[in-house]
């Protein structure tokens, strides 16, 4: 049975979903291939586009069509009971922005990109300053006009991690803190480091490599694809195109591997959605500490593991013949070797949410006003020498690694530690449900686990908000346990016997902290 205001709700919402995916086609080609002259042109496109998805998105009819589906009422649990309950939390955020703001936010942010890019490269911070500076004007007069009720950085959480609140991030991270530096120091006399995979890796051969993995691990080429670009990103422009990207670094193979795995994971999860569902919430990712659940899950208690390098090591010798003077053991070792690392996007396990708090701590001093951006780099460089006992060298491994500033993604990155304890609470969980799992993943059979997420996370779209996501999938809300109990195991338990580790040490010696190669540009 039909009710008229649903179903003009349907067509609404399509039209605004079919728009964002052609945003989405700019976003996309401004990363990967779009020339450096074109930014001028691609801020007014963009701030065009964004500005015509927000008039329709807060066009008056949609607030009445929402009242009377309210009234009407469905039944709780359906589809339409979650679209209409998502949709008028969407509809109500995005009321209060005025157009003329998100047009000037979506200009701002696009040319910031383009200063972010040229700042990182030369390491020069004051480039993207001025940048920054609007930015974080533009995303406070977003935030006011949101409203909040204890701190303004709640605002901007919403827009990413609905229902968490800043207290209840700080309360995390107060217990993570400790945990995680204690760990971090018992780990520290480890013998196995990245510099053992050091070597010569062409490109060519580090693409083959990758989209067979990409393709084992159950990502449709055919309704994706896999490119370069210098900060790697995943982006879903409709219900058959999900594209992907990753970095090369022809020094260090695993580099755009395990950047890849990470992307793969989001991509798998935006392919996992149900078609049918497309332009409607349920048809959408649930959050971003969700989705990163599932690029952390793939990326690293998948990919990390000895039973991955055992299936996949022969596999990669055909593709980079160098790969075949180290072993399965060795590559295992080396990509979870626990150090310090300038760049987050390369951390190991153990230390990366050390990363994420440092970004935290900051955001949240710029928007309580306690820090200038013009001492941005001077407050990372301190906070990042207290938490990993190393200076920055420049700022290019410092404040201007990361993307997320110049998009004017503030609020999002606890979402990544949200992500890294959800997929260990929900790998435990597919593991007790699904007794041969590790045996499978063992012959490198990927598709149960794949199942088994497509049905308790992916196919469920936002019909659950995050935490209610999680204690259907697993039982109970998010936990810092699982995630712990992981670290300890993998910093605890070696993989080698000691004979082999000896060789190891007598065939390496580096520096405490190793030097971070720059990856190749995106070409």
């Amino acid at each position: 049975m039909h009710f008229r205001p649903y179903d003009e709700l349907l067509a609404r919402a399509y039209q605004v979903t079919l728009l964002g995916g052609a945003a989405n086609v700019l976003d996309w080609d401004q990363q990967t291939y779009m020339p450096l002259k074109a930014a001028l042109t691609r801020a007014d496109q963009l701030a065009l586009v964004r500005g015509l998805i927000h008039r329709r998105a807060t066009a008056a009819p949609i607030g009445e069509l929402l009242k009377a589906c309210e009234d009407h009422g469905f039944e709780p649990g359906s589809d339409e009971a979650a679209n209409v309950r998502e949709w008028r939390r969407d509809y109500d955020r995005r009321v209060r922005l005025p157009q003329k703001l998100v047009e000037e936010f979506e200009r701002t942010s696009t040319l910031a990109r383009v200063a972010w890019a040229e700042a990182r490269e030369k390491s020069e911070y004051v480039i993207f300053q001025p940048y920054l500076e609007k930015i974080l004007q533009l995303t406070r007069e977003k935030a006011e006009h949101w409203g909040y009720e204890d701190s303004v950085y709640d605002a901007l959480m919403e827009e990413y991690e609905p229902g968490i609140r800043t207290s209840e991030i700080k309360k995390l991270f107060a217990q993570l803190r400790p945990s995680v530096i204690e760990l971090f120091k018992q780990a520290k006399a480890s013998d196995f480091t990245r510099k053992s995979l050091a070597g010569h890796y062409p490109i060519a051969g580090q693409k083959a490599l990758n989209q067979a993995v990409a393709e084992a691990l159950g990502y449709d080429l055919q309704a994706g694809r896999i490119d370069a670009t210098l900060h790697p990103f995943s982006l879903n422009l409709g219900t058959a195109d999900c594209r992907i990207t990753t970095r090369y670094d022809e020094t260090d193979f695993t580099v755009s591997l395990y950047a890849l795995l990470h992307e793969i994971g989001h991509g798998l999860y935006e392919q996992g959605l149900v078609a049918e569902n497309y332009g409607t919430p349920v048809g959408e990712t649930a959050s971003l500490g969700i989705h990163e659940s599932q690029s952390r899950l793939w990326e690293n208690k998948v990919g990390r593991t000895l039973a991955f390098w055992e299936n996949w090591f022969p596999i990669a010798m055909n593709y980079l013949p160098e790969v075949a003077r180290l072993s399965p053991e060795l590559i295992t070792r080396a990509v979870n070797h626990v150090a310090p690392s300038f760049i987050r996007l390369e951390a190991d396990e153990v230390t990366y949410d050390l990363h994420i708090i440092l970004r935290f701590d900051l955001e949240l001093q710029l928007f309580e006003s306690q820090l200038d951006a013009a001492d941005v780099p001077a407050a990372w460089n301190e906070e990042f020498e207290k938490l990993f006992g190393v200076p920055v060298p420049h700022d290019r491994f410092g404040c201007l690694q990361d993307i997320h500033w110049s998009l004017g993604s503030f609020g999002y990155f606890p979402t990544y530690t949200l992500g890294n304890l959800n997929s260990a609470q929900i790998f435990a969980r597919a593991r007790q449900e699904c007794p041969e799992l590790d045996h499978q993943l063992g012959k490198g059979s990927y598709r149960p686990l794949l199942h088994w997420l497509r049905q308790k996370i992916h196919v469920q779209g936002r019909r659950y908000l995050s935490q209610d996501l999680m204690k259907f999938a697993t039982g109970e809300s998010t936990q810092i346990h699982y995630q712990m109990e992981h670290l300890r195991q993998k910093v605890l338990n070696p993989l080698l016997e000691p004979d082999t580790t000896a060789a190891i040490k007598a065939n390496e010696k580096e520096s405490y902290v190793r030097s971070t190669p720059e990856p190749a540009r995106a070409g």
